[in-house]
């Protein structure tokens, strides 16, 4: 993200599922627009399915000039119905906020690339951190998102345990 000095990020309410859309149009226009998206794992039709969501529904961030900018062009743009006001006044928001938005999506998709290589059901793993560090196991399935449930053995007798998918990796 840019940093232009006189420049302020502003909100945009877009229509329906648009954001997308206006973000493509506004870029066209050399507007710089953000709207976070972070990948969900769904039950659809009864199979787990890692979907694509915009975090904030039918708006969208812009930075522009506040005094060089074509509002009238920005809010006639294909997907958007208009800015966010408060009274007469258009809400801005720090640029802090986006990038902290920004910084979390990406943490969030690093999460969930990191669920995606999960090894299957019987395959060995080796914890990495954590109280168990060094420890081999037996990955057994996943227990929600962010969590595996695994197998190790402790005095000689099968445990199962529920560790942070971070904390384990594929046994070489």
């Amino acid at each position: 993200m840019s940093n232009d000095v006189s420049s302020k990020w502003y909100l945009l309410y877009c229509k329906s599922k648009e954001e997308a859309k206006a973000s493509l149009h506004l870029a066209n226009q050399g507007i710089e627009s953000f709207y976070p998206t972070i990948h969900i794992e769904k039950c659809v039709r009864g199979k787990k399915k890692l979907v694509v969501e915009t975090l904030f529904p039918s708006y969208l961030f812009v930075k522009i000039d506040p005094l060089r900018a074509n509002f009238n062009a920005i809010r006639s743009t294909r997907g958007v119905n208009d800015f966010v006001k408060f009274g007469g006044n258009y809400a801005s928001v720090s640029a802090d906020l986006v990038e902290y938005l920004s910084t979390s999506v990406e943490q969030h998709q690093h999460a969930q690339r990191v669920l995606c290589q999960l090894p299957k059901s019987g395959d060995k793993v080796r914890v990495e951190s954590g109280p168990f560090a060094g420890l081999e196991a037996i990955y057994q399935s996943d227990d929600g998102l962010e969590r595996s449930v695994l197998l190790i053995k402790l005095i000689n007798q099968w445990q199962k345990i529920s560790l942070p998918n971070t904390q384990c990796t594929v046994a070489a």
